[in-house]
């Protein structure tokens, strides 16, 4: 009997060609769709997989759903997990080795879908383009030239320089920028090949124009970006974050924002997701994403069959 793989992405279920993958590897796909699972968090999927009367032996998922050590001791006959997606912080990774459930993402598949985002966040916080839009849409012309910033010429910082942030790097080129970098670790090449210059954190945050953090969530990176970090800021400095939400300390980056201590921000990821509802909604200098930094046509794609492939090759 066919082993089952129980499908938890949004992006992988409208992937035919990946379905068929986990088929011709004599796996079945069984699809629990998004739109059946709004707002589940782990005890949902837990009462779900207790319904189930053949256990799945894989989960093929996103990063919609934290599972943690519960999850990995009462998921009966769970053997692997294969991420649709680059980071696995939303996984207690010790508690699933633990129980011998092997994890695979995918890495470096969509860091240039990213940084295409990061920059069409920094265009539509900096130049009010969201709300330019309402605007007019509203009949409200002249309301829609409301006063932004120029991008060009400005100074772009960035928190570590990895494949995501060196493709931000790469595109702040065109738009004639002084760019700083802080990261744990440096490459004088990679810098010298964009511009880059690196910088401690306290001059990052006391120079940037732009803020862009890049770096996944550690116990290092958790709230790097905090009130005392923000209070460091320039009035008129905005923060793009389309890397991870914990990076920031959501609380001291709303007071921020609604005391108008920094100009603005642009959100593709969030503390806690999906993200129903926010103290943000409330603001009208945020720009607001549901987490669709990789989520482009391509890399929807590419990352769905990379996936599948991981998939096969965990339960063969």
């Amino acid at each position: 009997m066919n082993k089952k793989v129980l499908i938890i992405s949004f992006s992988f279920e409208q992937e035919e060609e990946a379905f068929r993958v986990l088929e011709d590897a004599g796996l079945e796909p069984v699809l629990l769709a998004e739109k059946d699972r709004i707002g589940y968090t782990q005890e949902d999927l837990l009462d779900y997989w207790d319904t189930l009367e053949k256990k799945p032996a894989g989960i093929l998922m996103g990063a919609d759903i934290p599972l943690g050590k519960e999850f990995a001791e009462k998921a009966e006959g769970l053997e692997a997990i294969s991420l649709n997606c680059a980071g696995a912080d939303h996984l207690d990774l010790p508690a699933f080795e633990k129980k011998g459930i092997r994890i695979c993402n995918v890495p470096r598949q969509n860091f240039n879908a990213v940084a295409d985002l990061v920059w069409g966040l920094i265009l539509a916080v900096m130049r009010r383009i969201p709300e330019a839009d309402r605007n007019i849409r509203r009949g409200k012309w002249c309301d829609g030239v409301a006063r932004g910033y120029a991008v060009s010429g400005k100074t772009l910082g960035i928190i570590s320089f990895g494949a995501i942030g060196q493709a931000v790097a790469k595109r702040a080129a065109g738009f004639d920028m002084r760019v700083l970098v802080n990261s744990t670790s440096q490459n004088p090449e990679s810098a010298e090949k964009y511009g880059a210059v690196y910088v401690d954190r306290d001059t990052l945050f006391q120079e940037a124009d732009i803020l862009v953090p890049a770096s996944p969530l550690t116990p290092e990176t958790y709230h790097i970006i905090n009130a005392d970090a923000i209070g460091r800021m320039k009035k008129d400095a905005v923060i793009v974050n389309a890397a991870r939400g914990g990076i920031i300390d959501t609380q001291a980056l709303y007071e921020a924002l609604k005391n108008r201590r920094i100009a603005g921000a642009a959100l593709d990821v969030f503390e806690e997701e999906p993200l129903y509802e926010s103290a943000f909604f409330q603001l009208d200098n945020v720009v607001l994403t549901p987490h669709i930094g990789g989520l482009a046509d391509r890399e929807i794609h590419n990352v769905a069959m990379q996936a599948a492939c991981h998939m096969a090759e965990l339960l063969k």
